[in-house]
């Protein structure tokens, strides 16, 4: 007579089942083999399955970079004609966008990444799952942020089959906005209504269904790339250096100082008066003391250049070899102690 849990077990499968209607189950909603008597496990056995499990996530993520690279050149080219990088997502999807374009305004010195979450505000904080049901809302608060054809709209759906998240990007793409799907289902509607679809198949959860865990995961990784790299392809960092980084705080000032003395090689008291000249605007302060220019003219030529990153590199590169440059008047828009240790 065979073992009635070895039976069980065998029936438990991590590729997707059909239901009686036909339809593929949702990977994400199906139980995973690996978490047979998760409750009657230590505690030391449960932090190793999940870990196990969540090591597997980078490398499904990294299938998907051809993907997630076209996406990038996206978001660059609407960004360039004015547009904007936007998410859309409803629970623990929509949040993970929220997180995203929150840091990328600091980190990047930018407002052009935003984030629709279903339910606004209140819904980063408090769950209000029916709201997701309602496609209606999807379109209503797009109309709030003004989405236009300029635009690149991400929507992020582990399932891919949020009615909310679906609505925002056929919204979209009728609008004629560049769309791109982010989700863990492969056969999920989602994938089909973007026009571009990355797809990590992180496979079932350690609890099923719970997918604030590998697909939330694999979700922030690839929101972290795609913001990133389009900040990168913008010229908003400098090799890896966070140039245009708002110094909000004593640390982010720390940060500051620090970048500009290492790119320029400055005194420390030339970084303290470019810093306070340029209002805490790290390119601009750099072009000042590199290039001997008013804040003035430095503001002109980052207004005018595609890349800020690159005009900083052509101004380093202009960088004669010794412990010292010459001195300038106050006049060029650089005090006398500016010159080089």
């Amino acid at each position: 007579m065979s073992d009635p849990r070895k039976t069980r077990r065998r029936s438990i499968s991590s590729r997707p089942s059909r239901s009686a209607k036909g339809r593929q189950e949702r990977v994400t909603e199906l139980e995973n083999p690996v978490s047979e008597d998760l409750d009657r496990k230590t505690v030391p056995q449960i932090l190793q399955l999940i870990n196990r499990e969540d090591q597997k996530v980078p490398q499904t993520v990294g299938k998907t970079i051809h993907q997630i690279a076209r996406a990038v050149e996206w978001a660059a080219d609407s960004m360039v004609e004015g547009g904007r990088l936007v998410y859309i997502g409803a629970g623990s999807s929509g949040r993970l966008g929220v997180l995203d374009a929150a840091e990328c305004a600091p980190t990047f010195n930018t407002d052009r990444v935003v984030a629709v979450l279903a339910g606004g505000p209140r819904a980063m904080f408090k769950p209000v799952e029916k709201i997701e049901d309602s496609p209606a809302f999807a379109e209503r608060d797009l109309r709030k942020i003004r989405l236009s054809r300029k635009d690149i709209l991400v929507g992020i759906s582990a399932s891919g089959t949020t009615p909310y998240t679906l609505a925002g990007v056929r919204y979209a793409r009728k609008l004629g906005a560049r769309t791109v799907a982010i989700t863990c289902n492969p056969h999920a509607p989602l994938r089909r209504a973007a026009r571009l679809a990355i797809v990590p198949v992180v496979g079932p959860e350690v609890v099923a269904g719970s997918t604030r865990m590998k697909a939330g995961t694999a979700q922030k990784l690839i929101l972290n790339m795609l913001s990133t790299a389009t900040m990168a392809r913008l010229g908003r960092v400098l090799s890896g250096w966070m140039i245009s980084v708002q110094l909000n705080n004593e640390k982010l000032r720390a940060r500051g100082r620090k970048i500009l003395a290492k790119l320029t090689g400055a005194r420390p008291e030339a970084v303290e008066w470019a810093l306070r000249a340029s209002a805490g605007n790290l390119p601009v302060a750099i072009l000042m003391l590199e290039k001997h220019i008013s804040g003035r003219r430095a503001n002109r030529l980052i207004r005018h250049s595609a890349s800020p990153a690159a005009l900083i590199r052509s101004a380093l590169a202009g960088k004669r070899p010794g412990p010292r440059f010459p001195s300038v008047k106050m006049g060029d828009g650089l005090p006398k102690f500016a010159a080089r240790r």
